[in-house]
């Protein structure tokens, strides 16, 4: 058994089940955060507090105060684990003070930041849009007309989809970019960047590779097909896998996602690489330091029949991922958009869990909750998951689950 901790996590599935796979394997789990009451929340995935043997409150936005409140658990703890979007920097910097193993900081703040990351693999010759960084709105505004309409303007530190715009004009180019720096800290209260991303729109659809790197070997669990909805926004519906992609196409999209792994010097941990698959080929979107949330975790499990956070924490003690298996299935989930409002009533549950291959209707809110538009992938009901002799099959199943299901609302 070893002693294990977790900084932080995200809610939408990742880190939770690699809490449960430590607590499975028998590990000591400690639980590091500055709010463990965010995580019991109504309008999301509960984290179930009797999985963790320990909590230590510290601020877990910085890594001094990081540090100092682990220090005392030395020798004994094995291992400090980030999962979650916000907290990969702060986990990375952490662990290597600590000296435990993990994540390169230097990599991990190339594939958080975009900026690092694009110009990075721009200089490796990885194929990606046509870029430009901006700090004003007058400035982006300009880029965007120097680069060409439609573009996509967004910020260098966010998540989830949030901040992700079309713009067809300078004007709107500007005016998306006050908005952004009117937003001055995210959702974990971290200061954002007042770099703004001006870059060239993609058109196609969207997979990602989900990876696991040890040793500098990376190893491919699937590639998941993704569900976004149309412009302006993009934020994401629903995911599928394992995409069913051309082999010679698959091969590609497997090197650009190792050669843009390589260009950030990562050579250990999760991956979560978005690409493109334009008429021109397939593009690299962003490479993502950590496990993919929305459940995509839980998806590989149904998929491989086997837990890919069970394979991430063998990693952090020295075992490699040398036993992915082929995907056995198709899995699929899809996703309840919330349009805003107060919810009035909920029908159709059971018989969304009468689908066949249906196997988890799980809806985040009830009678009387009041909810706000969807802006991005945190603004959802619920979800259904499936699964299927193929991704397709999964698919389908999810979505005929999820149209059957009524969430009625109070717009005013």
């Amino acid at each position: 058994m070893a002693h294990i901790a977790f900084l932080e996590t995200n809610t939408t599935g990742s880190g939770y089940e690699a809490i449960a796979a430590a607590k499975r394997a028998g590990h000591r789990v400690t639980f590091v955060t500055r709010d463990i009451e965010a995580y019991l929340l109504p309008g999301q995935l509960q984290l179930d507090t009797a999985l963790i043997d320990d909590v230590v409150s510290t601020e877990t936005n910085d890594p001094d105060q990081v540090v100092a409140a682990l220090r005392p658990l030395l020798p004994g703890l094995a291992a400090l684990i980030s999962i979650g979007e916000w907290h990969m920097i702060s986990g990375a910097e952490s662990a290597y003070r600590l000296g435990l193993p993990g994540q390169a900081p230097d990599s991990v703040r190339a594939a958080r930041i975009k900026s690092l990351q694009r110009a990075a693999c721009s200089r490796a010759g990885v194929p990606v849009p046509a870029f430009a960084v901006a700090l004003t709105p007058e400035t982006a505004a300009a880029a965007a007309e120097a680069q060409g309409f439609p573009c996509i303007v967004k910020p260098v530190d966010y998540g989830g989809s949030y901040g992700v715009r079309l713009c067809t004009s300078a004007d709107e180019v500007a005016e998306h970019a006050v908005w952004l720096h009117s937003v001055t800290h995210n959702q974990r209260d971290q200061r954002m960047s007042e770099e703004i991303l001006v870059e060239e729109y993609l058109e196609g659809p969207e997979i990602s590779l989900e990876t696991l790197t040890f040793d500098g070997v990376t190893r491919f669990l699937a590639i998941t097909q993704k569900q976004t909805v149309p412009p302006p926004s993009f934020y994401e519906t629903g995911h599928a896998l394992p995409a069913v992609l051309d082999p010679a196409l698959e091969q590609e999209c497997r090197r650009i996602a190792t050669d843009a792994l390589d260009a950030i010097g990562y050579v250990f941990g999760a991956g979560h690489i978005e690409l493109k698959l334009t008429p021109d080929g397939p593009k690299l979107i962003e490479v993502n330091c950590r496990p993919a949330g929305d459940r995509i975790t839980h998806l590989l499990n149904r998929a491989l029949d086997i837990d890919p956070t069970e394979l991430l924490i063998e990693m952090y003690l020295g075992i490699a991922p040398d036993r992915i298996p082929e995907p056995a299935r198709g899995a699929a989930i899809v996703f309840l958009p919330s349009p805003g409002g107060r919810v009035v009533a909920v029908e159709g549950v059971e018989l969304a869990r009468s689908v066949t291959g249906v196997e988890e209707v799980e809806l985040y809110v009830g009678p009387g909750d009041v909810l706000a538009p969807p802006t991005n992938n945190n603004d959802r009901l619920g979800y259904v998951t499936a699964t299927g002799p193929d991704s397709v099959a999964a698919l389908a199943a999810a979505t005929t689950a999820a149209a059957s299901i009524l969430v009625k609302l109070e717009t005013e």
